[in-house]
């Protein structure tokens, strides 16, 4: 959202710069390899749905809890609600592309594509944090552009 207060052209640009935040910021640690290999060793597909579901159900409603809070917010009023949308969404895109690969038996080869850029995207070297720590460090950083957008930092 912050980005496509800053990129003009509306809602295609805010998504494709939403996709580029993500895969940008996917290059810093932040402490969500335990969680993807907890899930991806599974030993079976039911038992990584069972993994995988529970934690996409509190993602989504804390990341729509922040976007609704966000919109509220003076520094986005100016921007319009599709574009704002699209930014939010952008974001998440290759999560939700991975997350689709991951539960199709056989996907197809451009969704492979897709999912082996995103890969290559994160971060490679040693983890800096546990699942604790990161889950604090994401959360602070959330907190932070929060109070930055409402202007009381």
């Amino acid at each position: 959202m912050f980005i496509a207060t800053w990129i003009p052209g509306g809602p295609l640009p805010a998504l494709v710069a939403g996709v580029a935040s993500h895969l940008a910021l996917d290059a810093i640690p932040h402490g969500d390899a335990g969680i993807g290999h907890w899930v991806h060793s599974s030993p079976n597909h039911i038992t990584k749905l069972q993994r995988l579901l529970p934690m996409v159900f509190v993602d989504q409603i804390l990341g729509a809890g922040v976007f609704f809070l966000l919109l509220s917010s003076p520094l986005f009023h100016s921007i319009g609600f599709w574009t704002l949308l699209a930014g939010a969404f952008g974001s998440i895109l290759p999560d939700y592309l991975t997350g689709i690969r991951d539960l199709l038996p056989k996907p197809p080869r451009w969704l492979e594509s897709i999912h082996r850029l995103h890969e290559k995207c994160h971060y490679r070297g040693k983890e800096h944090f546990t699942i604790l720590t990161g889950l604090i460090f994401q959360s602070l950083l959330v907190g932070l552009f929060i109070l930055i957008s409402f202007r009381v930092i």
